[in-house]
Protein backbone atom coordinates (compact mmCIF):
# COMPACT_ATOMS: atom_id res chain seq x y z
CA UNK A 1 0.00 0.00 0.00
CA UNK A 2 2.85 2.56 0.61
CA UNK A 3 5.15 1.63 -2.49
CA UNK A 4 1.40 2.92 -4.61
CA UNK A 5 2.79 5.90 -6.67
CA UNK A 6 -0.21 8.26 -5.62
CA UNK A 7 0.81 7.58 -1.61
CA UNK A 8 4.11 8.19 -2.42
CA UNK A 9 3.24 11.50 -3.81
CA UNK A 10 0.90 12.34 -1.15
CA UNK A 11 3.77 11.60 1.38
CA UNK A 12 6.61 13.47 -0.03
CA UNK A 13 4.05 17.05 -0.45
CA UNK A 14 3.62 16.00 3.31
CA UNK A 15 0.21 14.41 3.53
CA UNK A 16 -0.86 11.54 4.48
CA UNK A 17 -2.63 9.65 1.83
CA UNK A 18 -6.43 8.12 2.45
CA UNK A 19 -5.07 4.52 2.17
CA UNK A 20 -2.90 5.11 4.94
CA UNK A 21 -5.81 6.47 7.52
CA UNK A 22 -6.19 2.76 8.83
CA UNK A 23 -2.76 2.98 9.88
CA UNK A 24 -3.47 5.63 12.45
CA UNK A 25 -7.45 4.80 13.15
CA UNK A 26 -5.97 0.98 14.21
CA UNK A 27 -7.76 -1.15 16.84
CA UNK A 28 -5.75 0.79 19.51
CA UNK A 29 -7.78 3.98 18.38
CA UNK A 30 -11.31 2.47 18.31
CA UNK A 31 -10.66 0.85 21.49
CA UNK A 32 -9.64 4.37 23.14
CA UNK A 33 -12.67 5.54 21.42
CA UNK A 34 -15.09 2.65 22.65
CA UNK A 35 -13.11 3.43 26.36
CA UNK A 36 -13.63 7.68 26.09
CA UNK A 37 -17.62 6.87 25.33
CA UNK A 38 -18.24 4.31 28.40
CA UNK A 39 -16.37 6.60 30.47
CA UNK A 40 -18.35 9.51 29.70
CA UNK A 41 -21.08 7.39 30.10
CA UNK A 42 -20.06 6.45 33.32
CA UNK A 43 -18.91 9.68 34.63
CA UNK A 44 -22.48 11.25 33.88
CA UNK A 45 -23.86 7.97 35.72
CA UNK A 46 -21.85 8.35 38.84
CA UNK A 47 -22.32 12.12 38.44
CA UNK A 48 -25.94 11.57 38.63
CA UNK A 49 -26.28 9.31 41.73
CA UNK A 50 -24.55 12.15 43.36
CA UNK A 51 -20.91 10.67 44.02
CA UNK A 52 -19.32 13.59 42.42
CA UNK A 53 -15.98 12.98 44.24
CA UNK A 54 -15.80 9.59 42.62
CA UNK A 55 -16.72 11.46 39.07
CA UNK A 56 -13.58 13.40 39.05
CA UNK A 57 -10.71 10.91 38.56
CA UNK A 58 -13.60 8.77 36.16
CA UNK A 59 -13.67 12.21 34.75
CA UNK A 60 -9.71 12.42 33.97
CA UNK A 61 -9.37 8.91 32.03
CA UNK A 62 -12.25 9.31 29.72
CA UNK A 63 -9.98 12.83 28.89
CA UNK A 64 -7.03 11.00 28.63
CA UNK A 65 -8.64 8.32 26.18
CA UNK A 66 -10.78 11.39 24.42
CA UNK A 67 -7.36 13.06 24.16
CA UNK A 68 -5.63 10.15 22.37
CA UNK A 69 -8.55 10.14 20.12
CA UNK A 70 -8.19 13.41 18.82
CA UNK A 71 -4.52 13.29 18.15
CA UNK A 72 -5.20 10.16 15.80
CA UNK A 73 -8.09 11.95 14.31
CA UNK A 74 -6.31 15.11 13.99
CA UNK A 75 -3.37 13.29 12.18
CA UNK A 76 -5.45 11.22 10.29
CA UNK A 77 -7.83 13.95 8.84
CA UNK A 78 -5.70 17.20 8.58
CA UNK A 79 -2.14 18.18 9.10
CA UNK A 80 0.90 17.96 7.84
CA UNK A 81 3.64 15.13 8.02
CA UNK A 82 6.85 15.65 9.42
CA UNK A 83 9.89 14.40 7.53
CA UNK A 84 13.53 13.61 8.94
CA UNK A 85 15.46 12.73 5.85
CA UNK A 86 19.10 11.78 5.86
CA UNK A 87 22.00 9.14 6.04
CA UNK A 88 20.62 5.67 7.39
CA UNK A 89 23.11 3.36 9.97
CA UNK A 90 22.42 0.14 10.47
CA UNK A 91 23.32 -0.57 13.96
CA UNK A 92 21.96 -3.89 13.97
CA UNK A 93 21.91 -5.61 17.52
CA UNK A 94 24.09 -2.70 18.97
CA UNK A 95 22.58 0.23 20.99
CA UNK A 96 20.60 3.22 18.91
CA UNK A 97 22.11 6.81 19.06
CA UNK A 98 21.62 9.96 17.49
CA UNK A 99 25.05 9.53 15.82
CA UNK A 100 23.29 9.33 12.15
CA UNK A 101 20.25 10.99 11.20
CA UNK A 102 18.22 7.81 11.03
CA UNK A 103 19.47 4.89 13.18
CA UNK A 104 17.77 0.89 12.31
CA UNK A 105 17.98 -1.46 15.27
CA UNK A 106 17.28 -5.40 15.75
CA UNK A 107 16.67 -6.70 18.55
CA UNK A 108 17.27 -10.92 18.33
CA UNK A 109 15.10 -13.31 18.73
CA UNK A 110 15.49 -14.62 22.86
CA UNK A 111 13.47 -16.04 25.23
CA UNK A 112 9.69 -15.37 25.27
CA UNK A 113 10.12 -12.21 22.32
CA UNK A 114 10.39 -12.63 18.29
CA UNK A 115 12.89 -10.70 16.68
CA UNK A 116 12.02 -7.05 16.24
CA UNK A 117 12.83 -3.79 14.85
CA UNK A 118 13.02 -1.01 15.38
CA UNK A 119 13.95 2.99 13.75
CA UNK A 120 15.46 6.46 15.39
CA UNK A 121 14.80 9.89 13.79
CA UNK A 122 14.64 12.74 15.10
CA UNK A 123 15.17 12.03 18.45
CA UNK A 124 12.37 9.38 18.96
CA UNK A 125 12.35 5.65 18.33
CA UNK A 126 9.41 3.63 16.52
CA UNK A 127 8.99 -0.02 16.23
CA UNK A 128 9.45 -0.76 12.73
CA UNK A 129 7.03 -2.72 10.97
CA UNK A 130 8.29 -5.59 8.29
CA UNK A 131 6.68 -3.85 5.20
CA UNK A 132 8.57 -0.63 5.96
CA UNK A 133 11.36 -2.44 7.19
CA UNK A 134 11.76 -3.86 3.94
CA UNK A 135 11.45 -0.29 1.94
CA UNK A 136 14.50 1.44 3.94
CA UNK A 137 17.79 0.96 2.70
CA UNK A 138 20.56 1.09 5.06
CA UNK A 139 23.89 2.72 3.96
CA UNK A 140 22.60 5.38 2.52
CA UNK A 141 20.03 8.46 1.92
CA UNK A 142 16.20 7.75 3.10
CA UNK A 143 13.17 10.05 4.05
CA UNK A 144 10.99 8.66 7.45
CA UNK A 145 7.47 10.38 7.66
CA UNK A 146 6.07 10.72 11.01
CA UNK A 147 2.24 11.50 11.95
CA UNK A 148 3.23 14.56 14.03
CA UNK A 149 0.54 14.16 17.03
CA UNK A 150 0.39 11.06 17.22
CA UNK A 151 3.53 10.14 16.76
CA UNK A 152 3.29 6.90 14.27
CA UNK A 153 5.40 5.85 11.95
CA UNK A 154 3.29 6.21 8.82
CA UNK A 155 5.87 5.87 5.68
CA UNK A 156 9.44 5.34 4.51
CA UNK A 157 11.00 6.83 1.23
CA UNK A 158 14.21 6.72 -0.84
CA UNK A 159 15.39 10.13 -1.05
Amino acid sequence: MNDRPEVELANRNGRLHPAQRGALLDLNFWVAAVLAIAGLVATVGVAVAGAAVAAVPLLAITGWFAFVCWRRLADAFGGRLVAVTGWTHDFDTARLTDEYPIGLHRSPEGFKSLESFSLRAGGRTYPLERKLRERIQPGRTNTVLVAPRSKRLVNVLPA
